[in-house]
């Protein structure tokens, strides 16, 4: 009788430490890192970017959210949400969602086994050309890693390629829509980018 009070006295004791191991294991899997950027035009701060980067189970998430207010030819206010996900290290679907006082946009691409489907709006700008080849690169992952040369280059916004193009050490150039993008990394961490756009051009710079 001793014995078996003994073994359920263990088991008593194990079952609480297991439960704390598990959930240490699931907020170690959802670990999030953070990064902070000021947007500018002309030097001077419209607004601000925070992006993330985490994990959950063999998916890797990358979200960015902005929001901006500046003049073009009356007030405009922005918010930009975008979400990213990998798995084996290529993209696999993206969601982006602009709300401004000027209009909403959401733009959707997703591989299907064979192409990345497009569904694309934004301002004065639609698309729906599918995508082919799967792609290691897309705006939300530049935040966390070095870009690479030669490799192709998938905006959510738009659902639109391009070919990364290094410009010199740690600069890299691609272009979007007839946009010019610029991004600027030192040690392998980004710190600046310079971005073309049809209303205005904007500057990311790292603040934390």
């Amino acid at each position: 009788m001793m014995a078996v009070v003994v073994v359920k006295s263990k088991l008593l004791f194990l079952i609480p430490c297991l439960s704390f191991c598990l959930l240490q294991g699931a907020f170690a899997q959802q670990k999030t890192e953070t990064i902070k950027f000021e947007i500018q035009v002309l030097g001077m701060k419209i607004g601000d970017l925070n992006v993330a980067k985490y994990q959950i189970g063999d998916t890797t998430h990358y979200v960015a959210e902005s929001q901006v207010k500046f003049w073009f030819f009356g007030s405009v206010n922005l918010e930009l949400n975008t979400h990213a996900k990998y798995l084996k290290g290529y993209l696999v679907k993206s969601h982006s969602r602009s709300n401004t006082n000027r209009g909403n946009f959401a733009s959707t691409v997703y591989w299907d086994g064979k192409k990345y489907v497009v569904d694309a709006k934004s301002y004065k700008f639609e698309n729906q050309e599918p995508v082919y080849g799967l792609t290691e690169w897309c705006s939300t992952r530049m935040f966390f890693e070095e870009l690479q040369e030669g490799k192709k280059f998938l905006s959510e916004v738009y659902g639109l390629t391009t070919t990364i193009k290094k410009l010199e050490p740690n600069v890299y150039q691609t272009v979007i829509a007839g946009n010019e993008n610029r991004y600027f990394y030192q040690f392998g961490k980004l710190q600046k980018v310079e971005l073309e756009n049809p209303i205005k051009n904007f500057t990311y710079k790292r603040v934390q």
